[in-house]
C-alpha cells in the first residue's frame, strides 16, 4: 500500500527479554566504518543467530564466502537499568524457543481510537480491549510504524468532525505527528514486541530545495532523517529495524511538483542537455534511474542514523538497515541484488551510457561507502495474489494465491547466498541479508469464511518456514484498519461491530484469523547457537 497521511538521558532504550548471563564483548562500527569502543550499555537483540541445524540453504550456497562485516547497519539493544556504567560487556538473550516475527503495521490505530464512537473489544465482540494488547495477547511480537517529512513533530490532537468515517473510509484521516507514532511505540514495545520504523523523504522535491547542489541534498537528507528518528531516541526508542522509503523502489526526492519532471529520467518534460546533467549530478535526483546518486542519499540515511544513536548513547551495532519495495519480487534495487561493491554504486553515466565528464559531485565519504553493507533488509510487499483466491475451498487454489510470496522468497534466498554469512559480531551464523515481509494480507468475508482464510494463513506460514534461515518475519499490513474501501475492507484480521442506528459509532473486534497470524511468533523454527 502506499504512504498513509502520516533529550532525554541515556539510560537503557525500550526492548524487552535483557539476558545477562552470557556476555558477549563487542565493539561498534562508526560511520566512517572503523569500529570502537562499545557505549556502556547492556542491550538486547532485534533477531537471533542462526543455529547450523536450521533450515538450510543448498550446499552451494552455504559454501559462498562472506562479504566484509557491514560498517555501518548496526543497532541497539536494551541495556538493564542497574548496569554498570563501566568496562560494560553486551550480553546476548537467550532464545531456546526460537524468534520470527509475525507484526502488524499499526499506523491507523491511534487516529481510530480517537475517533468519536470508536469502541475495540476483545474477540467476543463484548469485552471493551485495547487494540494493541489484543494484538500482543494473540501472540504478535512485532510492529511497524512510518514517519516521513511532511509528519509534523506534535503535539498531534485529533479533533472530531461528521466526515470522520467517510473520510477513514476514502483513506483521508489525518493519522496524525510523529509524537503519536512515539507513544504507539512505546506501548507496543512495552508489551514485548520488536520495532520496523520507516523513515519517509518523499518523491517531490521540495521548492526549497529545487536549487540544492548534489552535497546540499545530502545535508539536507541528513538533516530530515536525524528530524524523523530523534523523537524516538528522545523516549529511549531505538528501532530494531529502519527502512529507507515505503514501497520506495523508484527512489525518493527526484519528482519536480511545477513541471512534472522526474529528475534523471527521460520522459520528455526535460531537455536531453537537462536530463544528461540530473544523470550527471549536476542536477541532483534521487531516481533509481542515477543509482549513484540514490545510493548516495541511502548511505547518507545510515551515516545519519547511526550518529543520531551514538549522540543518544546508545550502541549500533544490532540496528538494521534496508529498503521496502512494492515490486512484489522482482524490482530490487542494486545494493540489494549485488553484495559485493559494484561500480554501479560510483560511476555516474549520461543517457547514452557513457561516463560523465569531471569530478563527481557525490561526496568522497558516501561513494567510499558500500551500499549492499550497509542495507542489509530486503524489504518487500507481497499480498496474496489474487488477495481472495479464486476457489477457497480448494487448496491448490489456496496455494496457488502464494506463488507471488514463494518467487519473493525464492529470489531472496539466492541473494542471501551470495552476501553469505556473519562469523561474528551479534549475528553471528546469520545470513547477513535477510527477508521481511514488511507488507501483506489477503481477502476473505467475515464470518463465512474465516476458516478458510486461517486454512491460508497457516499453508503461508508453512511456506515462510521452508525459508526460515533468511527470513526475519512477515507484517500484516494494518489489521485493524476495518472501515475503508480497499478490498471491501475485507484483508484486515478484524470486523466491524456497528452501533445503534444513525448513531455514527463503530465497534471493531478481531477475527479469528489474527490468533492463526500470531500463533507463528511461538513457533521454534529459530534456535540461538549454544
Amino acid at each position: 500500500m502506499g504512504s498513509l497521511n502520516i533529550n532525554s538521558s541515556a539510560s537503557s532504550p525500550l526492548r524487552a527479554g535483557v539476558n545477562t548471563n552470557t556476555p558477549t564483548p563487542s565493539t561498534v562500527p562508526s560511520a566512517s566504518g572503523t569500529t570502537g569502543e562499545a557505549p556502556t550499555t547492556s542491550t538486547i537483540l532485534n533477531h537471533l543467530p542462526l543455529s547450523a541445524s536450521d533450515t538450510a540453504l543448498s550446499a552451494s550456497q552455504n559454501s559462498t564466502s562472506d562479504v566484509p562485516t557491514s560498517t555501518s547497519s548496526a543497532k541497539a539493544d536494551t541495556a538493564e537499568p542497574d548496569s554498570p556504567s563501566t568496562n560494560q560487556t553486551f550480553s546476548r538473550p537467550e532464545n531456546r524457543s526460537g524468534e520470527l516475527w509475525a507484526g502488524a503495521c499499526i499506523d491507523t490505530v491511534p487516529r481510530a481510537k480517537a475517533l468519536a464512537g470508536r469502541t475495540f473489544y476483545d474477540f467476543d465482540g463484548k469485552t471493551v480491549k485495547d487494540p494493541i494488547e489484543t494484538l500482543a495477547d494473540a501472540g504478535v511480537n512485532a510492529f511497524r510504524v512510518q514517519a516521513s517529512r511532511k509528519d509534523c513533530l506534535g503535539p498531534a490532537p485529533f479533533a472530531s468532525t461528521a466526515s470522520d468515517l467517510d473520510d477513514e473510509d476514502d483513506f483521508k484521516l489525518d493519522f496524525g505527528c510523529i509524537d503519536v507514532k512515539v507513544k504507539l511505540a512505546k506501548q507496543a514495545i512495552a508489551l514485548g514486541m520488536r520495532m520496523q520504523l520507516t523513515i519517509n523523504q518523499g518523491l517531490n522535491i521540495p521548492k526549497g530545495m529545487e536549487k540544492y547542489s548534489y552535497g546540499q541534498m545530502v545535508q539536507e537528507v541528513q538533516k530530515e532523517t536525524k528530524r524523523q528518528l530523534q523523537p524516538f531516541l528522545d523516549a529511549q526508542i531505538v528501532p530494531d529495524i529502519i527502512l529507507l522509503e515505503n514501497e520506495g523502489t523508484d527512489g525518493f526526492l527526484f519528482h519536480e511538483e511545477a513541471t512534472g519532471h522526474d529528475r534523471g529520467s527521460n520522459d520528455g518534460k526535460a531537455s536531453q542537455d537537462v536530463v544528461n546533467q540530473e544523470k550527471c549530478g549536476q542536477i541532483p535526483t534521487g531516481k533509481m534511474d542515477s543509482y549513484p546518486q540514490l545510493s548516495g542519499y541511502y548511505k547518507a540515511e545510515v551515516i545519519a542514523c547511526n550518529e543520531a544513536i551514538q549522540a543518544a548513547g546508545y550502541p549500533i551495532d544490532t540496528v538494521r538497515y534496508g529498503l521496502h519495495s512494492h515490486g512484489q519480487y522482482v524490482q530490487w534495487k542494486e545494493s540489494v541484488v549485488h553484495g559485493p561493491k559494484q561500480a554501479s554504486q560510483t560511476e555516474l553515466k549520461r543517457i547514452d551510457g557513457s561516463p560523465c565528464e569531471g569530478p563527481s559531485p557525490i561526496p568522497a565519504d558516501i561513494l567510499a561507502m558500500n551500499a549492499s553493507e550497509v542495507l542489509t533488509v530486503a524489504g518487500f510487499s507481497a499480498y496474496a495474489d489474487p488477495m481472495r483466491p479464486d476457489d477457497i475451498s480448494s487448496t491448490a487454489s489456496l496455494q496457488a494465491s502464494l506463488g507471488r510470496l514463494e518467487d519473493t522468497l525464492t529470489q531472496i534466498q539466492g541473494y542471501s547466498a551470495g552476501y553469505g554469512r556473519y562469523s561474528t559480531g551479534p549475528f553471528a551464523g546469520q545470513y547477513k541479508l535477510q527477508a521481511l515481509g514488511v507488507e501483506y494480507a489477503s481477502r476473505f468475508h467475515y464470518p463465512d469464511e474465516i476458516s478458510q482464510q486461517q486454512k491460508h494463513t497457516e499453508m503461508m506460514w508453512d511456506l515462510v518456514r521452508k525459508f526460515s534461515a533468511t527470513m526475519i518475519g512477515m507484517l500484516w499490513w494494518e489489521p485493524w484498519y476495518c472501515n475503508n474501501h480497499w478490498e471491501g475492507g475485507q484483508a484486515t484480521l478484524c470486523h466491524l461491530l456497528p452501533g445503534p442506528r444513525g448513531s455514527g459509532q463503530l465497534g471493531e473486534a478481531p477475527t479469528d484469523t489474527l490468533k492463526t497470524w500470531g500463533a507463528a511468533a511461538r513457533s521454534p523454527w529459530k534456535k540461538a547457537n549454544a
